[in-house]
């Protein structure tokens, strides 16, 4: 996405950009991809959530430019550790060594031990180039900052993840 300033009045274009969700939920990252005019495949493991997805992506089909498509790839449950190595190994084949335009989004919710969390994400340091993102949209109380199992604090973290080159 770029923003063109050439009368003063600052707009988003949008470039034309592939984008796999992982964890799409109802599919509602997705949809605002989709509105931005990039090519979407929204992923989750439940069938439940994939026939939601697919009922949100046909009500707004005609408002899209290229209509989103659910999917389903199950890669495993975030609790467990061979989930997680998974998790990694589908990130990797999703942005393979020499993408170098490829970019990861994480938004994710701290589920475990923070120490495992941090070691899952550590794991990407020799190939990617991770900076945590949307702090900015969290209230600077301390509490929201705080990342606490036993009682939720923080629990989202949203992570932008670039191919080193």
């Amino acid at each position: 996405m770029r923003i063109h300033e050439d009368d003063g009045n600052a707009r988003v274009q949008p470039q034309p950009a592939t984008v796999v969700e992982l964890g799409s939920g109802v599919g509602l990252a997705s949809l605002a991809a989709a509105f931005l005019g990039c090519r979407v495949f929204a992923t989750d493991g439940s069938p439940s959530s994939i026939r939601v997805m697919a009922e949100n992506f046909d009500q707004y089909a005609s408002d899209i430019p290229i209509p989103p498509r659910a999917l389903r790839l199950d890669w495993g449950d975030m609790d467990e550790a061979d989930a997680r190595e998974e998790l990694s190994q589908t990130i990797r084949r999703l942005c393979p060594l020499g993408h170098s335009s490829g970019r990861i989004v994480i938004a994710h919710r701290w589920r475990t031990d923070p120490a495992d969390e941090e070691s899952f994400f550590k794991s990407f340091d020799n190939d990617f180039d991770r900076e945590e993102v949307g702090l900015e949209f969290l209230p600077d109380d301390g509490y929201h900052r705080t990342r606490n199992m036993m009682d939720m604090r923080y629990p989202i973290s949203i992570f932008e993840m670039r191919r080193k080159c």
